[in-house]
């Protein structure tokens, strides 16, 4: 429970929740609950800091910031991102619709990801986005294309370089070491299979090998780890030189994402206590692990293009949740128990179904200035056991009708939401000062069902 002190975007005035100029009770009133909410200031400050801070610290060439569709798949929220000039990986078809409705060149536009299947691949081509090779059939799938179409085909090898002699753990999974969840990740072409598929470029006139690409994802916050990961993705890709005749130096590459956010709260991170860099510091020090480590294998770097891909870090503390309190409960006779009965779900928030630790700050957004002196167990509305928090600290007097907020969802919560208990998903507003419009309707039990076929021999049942 928040009561003193909240982060840009929000504040408390008058002992209520404003995300930006919008008083968020009032937003639960005029649009509805259950609710996302994003902050286009917050998300503008986010762009900015990525784009500004690594463009500082690569001089050499231009950097793309390739913000993750996934994080928040939302076409206006992507337009926003496209107007302050930053770029996008997709995965699949649907991300990639997203990207060219929300107005990205596709020349901005990496198509990545497992699973990729001659049509996407052919679509890239066509329209000239970059392929993210992620294993050896798409290599002939992006020949075969290329050809056909009577184009070439920007190509950039994924690569899984081994970090031996890391012993760190996964901040996801404590249990398991980095060096060892880099591996074992579906993504990327297998070591071996890559330096088979080496000899095969020669053979493949209409494919260009622009670029090189890693993707660690986000297992730390230490930049000394960082600088391993980055100095043995720089002898990868000296190895892929050596094995393209030593002559090929990518004229692109990515180095992937996985930065924490600013203040790193997040639900689906087991460990975020110990101190988050700043997006000046990541900055600093991947650019130049990975500069000095080119540069040790005789790599030039002048003119190179650098991508980074924050995703949870662009979006996470953009958005907050709206429920509404629906009624209240306690019990006294058998044991002292109170439950807040909201209109929300665990599958609108990606929880589990028994939540003992905070998955996100919240507060009661129209009686945020005053003291937690109560408790309760704060529940959702579907017939699952769905205790989002165990005895949540709350004001004494909160009652039906209260607006209750959960923060920091901006990123990954929106898009995992589902129709369990044939429940319509909720919409999502965007704010800005002191306006705020849909970005994405909420979904109506219409369209809950619009899915569903009735075969003729059912019709009259």
């Amino acid at each position: 429970m928040i009561t003193e002190k909240v982060l840009d975007p929000l504040s408390i005035r008058d002992g209520r929740l404003f995300i930006e100029g919008c008083d968020a009770a009032d937003l639960a009133k005029k649009f509805g609950t259950p609710l996302f909410v994003v902050s286009e200031a917050k998300l503008v400050e986010n762009a900015k800091s990525y784009k500004n801070s690594f463009e500082r610290n690569w001089p050499e060439g231009p950097v793309k910031v390739m913000a993750a569709v996934k994080a928040c798949p939302v076409t206006a929220v992507r337009r926003v991102l496209t107007r302050e000039g930053i770029c996008c990986d997709t995965f699949g078809f649907g991300e990639l619709e997203c990207a060219l409705r929300g107005g990205v060149a596709p020349e901005n536009i990496a198509v990545n990801g497992s699973v990729k299947g001659r049509d996407i691949i052919r679509k890239a081509i066509d329209l000239g986005c970059y392929i993210v090779l992620d294993n050896p059939t798409e290599l002939t799938y992006c020949q075969e294309e290329a050809k056909s179409l009577g184009k070439r085909a920007k190509a950039v090898i994924r690569m899984k370089p081994y970090l031996e002699g890391l012993e760190t753990p996964s901040d996801f999974f404590p249990s398991r070491l980095i060096k060892d969840m880099t591996q074992t990740v579906k993504y990327g072409i297998p070591t071996s299979e890559l330096m088979d598929m080496l000899p095969r470029f020669a053979d493949c006139p209409d494919v260009d090998p622009v670029g090189a690409h890693i993707h660690i994802g986000r297992h730390t916050k230490d930049l000394k780890v960082w600088a391993v990961m980055l100095e043995a993705y720089a002898l990868w890709i000296k190895r892929v030189s050596d094995g393209l005749g030593g002559k090929w130096v990518p004229k692109v590459v990515s180095i992937g994402g996985g930065f924490a956010a600013e203040h790193d709260i997040e639900s689906r991170v087991a460990v975020t206590d110990y101190p988050t860099p700043s997006v000046e510091e990541f900055a600093q020090a991947t650019t130049k692990a990975f500069r000095d480590a080119l540069h040790s294998h005789g790599l030039p770097t002048e003119g190179m293009v650098l991508e980074v891909e924050p995703g949870r870090a662009m979006h996470n503390e953009t958005g907050i949740h709206l429920s509404t309190v629906h009624n209240v409960k306690h019990e006294t006779e058998n044991i002292d128990r109170k439950w807040l009965e909201m209109d929300t779900s665990e599958c609108f928030l990606g929880l589990g179904s028994l939540s003992t630790a905070p998955p996100f700050p919240y507060l009661i957004a129209n009686k945020a200035g005053l003291q937690a002196t109560d408790k309760a167990d704060i529940v959702g509305l579907t017939c699952n056991y769905e205790c989002l928090l165990e005895h949540a600290e709350i004001p004494e007097n909160v009652e039906a009708g209260d607006t209750l907020a959960f923060l920091n969802t901006g990123s990954y919560i929106e898009v995992y939401t589902c129709n369990f208990n044939c429940l319509p998903r909720p919409g999502m507003i965007l704010v800005s000062g002191d306006d705020a419009d849909w970005v994405k309707m909420p979904e109506t039990l219409e369209q809950v069902f619009s899915r569903d076929v009735v075969p003729e021999r059912l019709a009259d049942v």
